[in-house]
């Protein structure tokens, strides 16, 4: 499968989304997957959509979904990228 990142947003402060990406997955693109920094350890999400149910309670959903082989393989391309970006922002390189 070709996957490609084409876009890498990394956040400043301490808040629990990171980063934002964009993935190319063969000839589609798909926008703003997210890592997130839960206990310690960072984390993607696919992107979603928020609301309220009829409670007023805000849910989320997936907007796109992957079976798992390829999730895993996306999941591994966005956070080995963002290791690699996190490292250099640490050694004072900039993107």
């Amino acid at each position: 499968m070709n996957l490609q990142i084409l876009d890498f947003r990394l956040l400043r402060g301490d808040k629990p989304t990171r980063a934002f990406c964009d993935v190319r997955i063969g000839d589609i693109t798909v926008r703003d997957f997210r890592i997130y920094q839960t206990n310690g350890k960072p984390s993607v999400r696919n992107p979603f959509s928020s609301y309220k149910d009829h409670n007023g309670i805000l849910r989320f959903r997936e907007i796109i979904s992957f079976p798992v082989t390829v999730q895993t393989e996306i999941n591994a391309l966005i956070l080995n990228d963002y290791y690699h970006r996190v490292k250099e922002s640490r050694n004072g390189k900039h993107q």
